[in-house]
């Protein structure tokens, strides 16, 4: 296989055939998809047909089914569409057919909103025994529990409807900051590392803050949070906006929080999410000790924000081509056993995987997975441990996308977001500890530096964001207003509780939280904490127990959304109900700071 190294990006059809994805294994030819396309407005109004006979067995069934045949489509067209156009966003083909999907996704929402009110309208006993009255219904007996557990929060099939047209409105605060943070915020140039003035981007910031100049970090922070301070009252309107659209969601549906709406559509007890804050909070004397061995082993005199991301350790001179990668990832993923290397390696001989820079391809990496066919992977190889992570990450995905629709029927077939990051921080997990068992001195200490940045980032700085969350929404929800001044406090007192006394907290700081894009989906970025200490339990049991844990881990694989998340885990070998996956997440933290903290001596 070949890797490209150019710096001059090669364009698309210069890409070895080998480093693409196999798009054409969703539609062979743009004119194949256009028909799959068309031909949803068709399964729409056949649809509508059921209307008022959802209480015959034969009817449901037949309405169901078809639901299900346009889900299938219409993912699978909006999935080719998109990921062409992300290997070549300049491509205005591509664009235009990514536009001309979008409105089909509302079409759909309320061409099907009259389903499950009209369901909800049966008498409880005829609807709990439908799923037994045909054997084709039996597969749907999950969703139509589901429908009995959410009836309290279900609407009229008017009200739904109305609900399904107001989506772009009660969107549109996000849809503004997006806008606005991607197109229109302009950031001054700032200092690099030759002491020349660059462009600083919100894509090229993580740059700056890695730089082992200070100086060069304290410009790219100072600037940028300047830049966002200077429209701080805008963003403290569009947030607050966007809270008041989740209040009035939670409103019509019911629910006494909006925190409850938002965990209750994965049935997630909201005492998941304040245990989770608990064993966070219980933990943070550890962040403290882990900020002071920081500051000396940096040795900095003060150490500020902006000096948090600098590796104490210089990352190791050693180069990961994609050949060389392959035969670590599959000694790092051994745990998992036999049967998942088989298919994960098949995966990436198949063109799951879409690994080379090219003109025009978006940045970043994904996984996605498309029912019927197989995921798809997309990142940019640069041989380095950080691609390697990557694609471990994403096929993480990739293999629970793919063991859920080989085992599970379409409806039963998509995981939630409380399971979505598991799998991949599971194989993310087990590469670093395999490094880590293989690395010896200075590079050892990188590893272990790795792994404290892992959970500082992805479990207490998540928890910070989940308690700015909570704070934020429940202001709101007592009628008391959401200024520039009330958000910047909030953020500043809970970044000194989280960071303790030896992090200088620099006003420009206070601005932070208007620079976090997933405060726009209320109450999400607490399941990226959740899902690494269910990763990191996952992982550990993986290493220690052997085949009864590979078998747990596969069935949980397999799975998919077939019962509830908490259950699904439980089954696996892990209680989130609980606070000891955050346990063994942060004594894992522990451990590596007491090594790390033993060369500050």
């Amino acid at each position: 296989m070949t890797t490209i190294k150019n710096a001059a990006l090669p364009n698309r059809e210069d890409i070895p055939a080998e480093a693409r994805w196999h798009l054409d294994d969703i539609y062979k030819t743009a004119a194949e998809w256009q028909a799959a396309r068309d031909g949803i407005t068709k399964t729409l109004a056949e649809i509508q047909k059921f209307r008022g006979r959802l209480s015959e067995p034969q009817a449901l069934l037949d309405c169901l089914t078809k639901q299900d045949e346009m889900e299938i489509t219409l993912s699978a067209v909006f999935a080719w569409a998109r990921m062409m156009a992300d290997t070549d966003t300049g491509n205005q083909e591509y664009q235009a057919a990514v536009a001309s999907v979008m409105p089909l996704l509302d079409k759909a929402g309320a061409a099907t909103s009259f389903i499950e009110p009209e369901l909800l309208a049966l008498p409880e006993e005829k609807l709990r025994a439908l799923p037994e009255a045909l054997p084709g219904l039996r597969k749907y007996r999950f969703h139509l529990q589901e429908l009995l557990r959410l009836k309290a929060h279900i609407l009229t099939p008017e009200q739904e409807s109305f609900l399904a047209r107001t989506g772009e409105l009660r969107s549109s605060a996000r849809n503004t900051y997006t806008v606005m943070v991607n197109a229109d915020l302009k950031f001054p140039d700032t200092l690099g590392e030759d002491g020349r003035l660059t462009p600083l981007s919100e894509s090229r910031y993580m740059k700056f803050l890695r730089s082992e100049k200070q100086d060069v970090r304290k410009d790219a922070f100072t600037k940028l949070f300047q830049t966002y301070h200077a429209f701080r009252n805008t963003f403290a309107s569009l947030y607050s906006s966007s809270v008041k659209a989740s209040q009035f969601t939670a409103s019509m549906r019911h629910y006494a929080t909006m925190r409850e709406a938002a965990l209750d559509a994965n049935n997630i007890p909201v005492s998941v999410y304040d245990k989770a804050i608990e064993a966070t909070r219980s933990y943070l004397p550890e962040l403290h000790r882990y900020m002071a061995v920081k500051k000396q082993l940096l040795q900095l005199d003060e150490l500020h924000m902006y000096d948090l991301y600098v590796p104490i350790v210089e990352k190791p001179a050693v180069s990961y081509p994609y050949e060389k990668a392959q035969p670590i990832l599959r000694e790092a993923l051994q745990p998992l056993g036999q049967t998942y290397l088989h298919d994960l390696f098949h995966g990436l001989a198949s063109g799951w995987v879409d690994r080379c820079e090219n003109q025009g391809k978006r940045s970043g990496a994904y996984s996605w997975g498309v029912y019927g066919v197989h995921p798809f992977v997309l990142m940019s190889w640069n041989d380095t441990y950080e691609s390697l992570s990557t694609l471990a990450h994403e096929m993480g995905h990739s293999m629970h996308s793919w063991y859920s629709s080989q085992k599970q029927e379409f409806t039963n077939s998509e995981y939630t977001i409380f399971c979505a990051e598991v799998a991949s921080t599971t194989n993310e997990n087990l590469l670093l500890e395999y490094m880590l068992q293989h690395a010896k001195g200075r590079e050892r200490l990188y590893y272990l530096n790795l792994y404290l940045e892992q959970i500082r980032t992805t479990v207490f700085r998540q928890m910070l964001f989940a308690e700015f969350e909570l704070e934020t929404h429940t202001l709101a929800e007592k009628g008391e207003a959401l200024t520039a001044d009330r958000l910047e406090n909030i953020w500043m007192k809970l970044n000194r509780d989280y960071y303790g006394e030896d992090v200088v907290l620099d006003k420009e700081l206070a601005a932070e939280w208007s620079r976090i894009p997933h405060f726009y989906r209320p109450f999400y970025v607490y399941q990226y904490a959740t899902g690494y200490a269910a990763a990191m339990t996952l992982s550990h049991n993986l290493r220690t127990k052997g085949e009864p844990a590979q078998k747990a881990y596969l069935d949980y694989l397999a799975s998919g959304g077939s019962d509830y998340s908490i259950t699904l885990l439980q089954n696996a070998g892990v209680d989130m109900t609980g606070t000891e996956p955050f346990k063994i997440t942060f004594e894992k933290f522990r451990r590596c700071l007491d090594e790390l903290g033993q060369t500050a001596k």
